[in-house]
């Protein structure tokens, strides 16, 4: 089987450092428009009844969270796959092609 982890990265929260020690070949960074991501985030909040003033829906934030993981996914070496426009199972597909065909 195929053992997996989803792992934030934002600048708050320094990374487990098993994300440095497994081969990068087997780490996939997914990244995402920030655009999207606040239209995502602000509709979450909405959701759940909460103001859209949060950091966690602030464009600049956004924006910044995401260069803090593209900057962390070019040191550790690893393929990051842009999903803003793509399905869960798209983005699975990818993955799975990529493990499995040795193109890394």
């Amino acid at each position: 089987g195929i053992k997996t982890a989803n792992i934030p990265l934002v600048p708050e929260v320094k990374p487990p450092r098993e994300l440095f020690e497994v081969s990068p070949k087997k780490v996939f960074g997914l990244t995402l428009d920030p655009e999207k991501l606040y239209q995502i985030r602000s509709e979450r909040l909405k959701t759940l009844g909460l103001g859209v003033s949060a950091d966690y829906a602030n464009l600049n934030r956004i924006i910044e969270e995401i260069d803090y993981a593209d900057n962390l996914m070019k040191k550790i070496g690893c393929l990051t796959i842009d999903t803003t426009n793509k399905a869960v199972e798209e983005t699975a597909s990818i993955i799975m092609q990529k493990l499995y065909q040795g193109e890394r």
